[in-house]
């Protein structure tokens, strides 16, 4: 394959050769890159929060949900090789097909199942796994309707949990969750209304949406109005930090080279992981939902959001998986 630079590899070095003297720490030093990359990551979605909530919740999955998707695989799954571990693989797979269906939750639970009795590891912590599983499953089909909208809100923490877990441990490791936790107590109590009403910022025409819809799909029935609001607002953060984690920080760390990686390289590593025909799909998928966007963005969301019930799943289950056989995940 030719592996000549690409132009924008060309202008980032000389970018980087007009900024050596600032940005020269932050690129030999992976531990600082990512650091300040994830403040900024976070600052930027807490600012987007305040001053462009319904464009945050109705442009990010369109934009970025088909790549968080990809990244969701990648770092999940194929660069651990777990799609080589068989009948793991398959029968996992299976509830998340039926996930893209309209399965409903407990169903897509069942996925748990083979990560819990397949993993490495001793009969007695395959036994708590069960019991962990049996107890989600017994609250997804009693009450689907709150273990859902739960389960919506809490999956945006995963990715910030598999980065920690990813990472060496260092003392400024806990700065990131640190300022995702203080932003996300912030919109929960309430300061950012005061903000977002002077600014005019609860309504955007042109998206096609109201901010009161996404309180009535993403909360459940029976909260105050505030509650339910400073809900979504924080939804709207830690989803924009969600996928931070997962196309930028977690890439970062999961990496063999320490260094920023070319576009270049980039692309050939995303080939050599999925291969040119499964990452054309890719593309293309990410184009077409796009494109949809542009003629009906609150319709392009829902498409995209019914693409990927399956993901927060497959999330669960890696994560069973690593839990029960007490090992560190490794993405590289």
């Amino acid at each position: 394959m030719n592996s000549s630079p690409w132009l924008i590899d060309s202008v980032r070095a000389q970018l980087y050769r007009a900024l050596r003297p600032w940005l020269a720490p932050l690129y030999a030093d992976r531990s600082r890159r990512v650091l300040w990359l994830g403040l900024f990551s976070i600052s930027v979605s807490f600012t987007l929060t305040l001053v462009a909530p319904l464009w945050l919740l109705a442009l990010g999955p369109v934009l970025l949900g088909v790549p968080h998707l990809v990244a969701d695989a990648r770092y999940l799954v194929v660069l651990p090789k777990l799609h080589e571990r068989g009948a793991l693989a398959v029968l996992a797979a299976l509830p998340l097909v039926a996930t893209g269906f309209g399965a409903p939750a407990f169903i897509s639970l069942l996925s748990l199942v083979p990560a819990v009795l397949m993993a490495q590891a001793t009969a007695a912590r395959k036994a708590v796994g069960l019991a962990a599983w049996a107890a989600l499953t017994a609250v997804a089909f009693v009450w689907e309707t709150q273990f859902l909208l739960a389960f919506l809100h809490l999956h945006n923490l995963i990715a910030l949990g598999w980065w920690w877990a990813l990472r060496p441990r260092t003392k400024q490791s806990s700065l990131l969750p640190a300022a995702a936790l203080a932003g996300t107590v912030f919109l929960l109590v309430g300061g950012a209304e005061p903000v977002i009403s002077a600014l005019g910022a609860w309504q955007a025409p042109a998206s096609g949406t109201s901010f009161n819809e996404f309180v009535e799909t993403a909360t459940p029935p029976g909260l105050s109005a505030s509650v339910a609001l400073r809900l979504v607002l924080s939804f709207a953060f830690l989803q924009s930090v969600h996928y931070a984690m997962w196309l930028r920080l977690v890439p970062e760390d999961a990496r063999v080279r320490p260094a920023p990686r070319p576009f270049r390289a980039t692309w050939d590593a995303l080939v050599a992981d999925f291969g040119l025909p499964l990452l054309a799909v890719f593309v293309g998928l990410t184009l077409f939902i796009a494109l949809w966007g542009l003629k009906d963005l609150a319709s392009a969301r829902w498409g995209y959001l019914r693409l990927a019930a399956f993901h927060g799943y497959l999330e669960l289950a890696v994560g069973a998986l690593y839990l029960v056989e007490r090992k560190r995940p490794t993405a590289c």
